[in-house]
């Protein structure tokens, strides 16, 4: 795809609270649903999970463990996993800490951790127990297991559903996971394919006001777009009264991005 600079005759507000309602007004009509029918005070994700996590390595890349980034203080990158592999998306960042970690309870590891790790179990096999990287990290240090240390078979352990980081917003979690940045200048404008696209996505798309967000969202629809947008899917969620908010998937399926309701 060919990137066009077209801001300059886009009629795009500046920042603050204009900008943020155009940001509600165009994932609304996305979903079928103004934002406000969502709960205001739920906290809500963006997670990346999906086979590329292994294929790339990025599942077993040593950053997710260090301590500034299991537990929450800071946020990683990975060179590997991107929204678009096109220029102008911003890097996707990840909060380790809300992701979450496949552990291998096979491994020698200490009867007290093992136990733990069970009692914070978030789902799977007792041998393979998932669980929050906060969790991870306190466990850690409180029976002082070392993950990264070389006497440790490879596949000890691995991240299974990455969480993008945002404000634990429903507005952010959808702006991550659409690579929009902070303000208008973070925009994708592409000059589209092709525009043939079903008839209810096409109405939801002309129905998003800014002119600009209209633009950004339209490539994510577009047929020969990587990632596509699920919006009947979107829209059977929030009837069905299901935590998912939105679900799309790159093309050939090696990853997929979901919106949802979380618990923290």
């Amino acid at each position: 795809m060919k990137v066009v600079n077209v801001m300059s005759n886009l009629p795009t507000p500046a920042t603050g609270d204009d900008w943020e309602s155009s940001l509600t007004q165009a994932f609304g009509v996305l979903l079928g649903h103004p934002l406000s029918d969502f709960d205001s005070g739920a906290v809500y994700a963006a997670d990346y999970s999906g086979s590329w996590l292994s294929e790339s390595q990025s599942n077993r890349d040593p950053a997710w463990l260090e301590p500034a980034a299991l537990t929450g203080r800071e946020t990683i990158t990975n060179e590997n996993l991107l929204l678009l592999d096109e220029v102008g998306y911003p890097e996707l960042r990840f909060d380790a800490s809300r992701s979450q970690f496949e552990i291998d309870a096979a491994v020698e590891f200490p009867a007290a951790f093992k136990e733990d790790l069970a009692a914070v179990k978030l789902r799977g096999h007792e041998r393979w127990p998932v669980v929050r990287g906060a969790d991870l990290a306190r466990l850690t240090a409180r029976h002082g297991v070392d993950l990264t240390s070389p006497d440790l078979p490879a596949k000890t352990w691995c991240v299974v559903r990455a969480r993008i980081a945002s404000d634990g917003t429903l507005l952010d979690a959808l702006r991550v996971a659409t690579g929009i940045g902070e303000g208008p200048d973070g925009l994708v404008l592409r000059e589209a394919k092709d525009t043939a696209m079903g008839a209810e996505i096409e109405a939801a798309i002309a129905a998003v006001e800014h002119a600009g967000i209209r633009a950004h969202l339209r490539a994510f629809c577009s047929p020969h777009s990587d990632l596509g947008l699920c919006i009947s899917y979107m829209r059977k969620c929030k009837e069905e009264g299901s935590p998912l908010v939105a679900l799309w998937e790159v093309a050939g399926e090696q990853f997929e991005i979901t919106v949802q309701r979380v618990e923290a």
